[in-house]
């Protein structure tokens, strides 16, 4: 019992540093009717461990920091407010942070964990994380419901060279249907982002 404090002290000052040394942008789909309820408890809680957090919806809100999309909200627009959250996530933090998750508010995520998970990797690297699917996409895609993370250098790709090809990516006029995940999917494997097998040592997902 004596070791309690030392370790948990210890514990603390490494999830300190990793804080500093792994700079994450967490964002989050939301929409105006769940502001008052999910994504205003994501923000009281894991939402304030993220280096920045914002929630990507059509409305602005005092209470949470947001990126509003021009997008219609329905759900089937999502892949359009997903494409416009990462184009401000580019061009509003990209000197900022190192990486970039995109979750739902209905999710939870220890951000200690994922840190620590991301601190083995170079964010340099054209490389994204979450769990993976082998289907509809030749290289896989990541679900979006559990949450993916794109590395620094892959939101440049995407943001620089998908976003700007019609032949690359779902992008330009009438652009914003689709299933979200598999359409990023789609974006990243043709600007060489490579997915990431992110189980650990026992062939667990995390």
């Amino acid at each position: 019992k004596g070791n309690v404090i030392p370790d948990r002290l210890g514990e603390e000052q490494n999830a300190t540093k990793l804080a500093e040394d792994v700079r994450v942008l967490c964002l989050v789909m939301t929409h105006p009717n769940n502001h008052k309820t999910k994504a205003y408890q994501v923000y009281k809680t894991w939402g304030r461990r993220c280096t920045y957090v914002e929630f990507l919806t059509t409305e602005a809100d005092p209470e949470i920091p947001t990126i509003v999309s021009p997008t219609e909200e329905h759900y089937s627009k999502i892949w359009g407010k997903t494409k416009f959250g990462f184009k401000t996530a580019y061009e509003k933090y990209y000197d900022k942070v190192d990486w970039v998750m995109k979750a739902d508010d209905d999710t939870y995520v220890i951000v200690e964990n994922l840190r620590y998970l991301l601190s083995s990797y170079n964010h340099s690297d054209p490389i994204w994380f979450g769990c993976e699917f082998k289907v509809i996409v030749k290289d896989g895609y990541m679900s979006g419901g559990a949450g993916y993370v794109l590395s620094k250098e892959a939101l440049k790709r995407f943001h620089n060279t998908a976003l700007n090809n019609a032949s690359l990516c779902h992008v330009g006029n009438n652009s914003d249907g689709g299933a979200e995940d598999a359409e990023m999917g789609k974006c990243l494997m043709n600007v060489g982002v490579k997915s990431v097998d992110a189980r650990d040592n026992f062939g667990r997902f995390r």
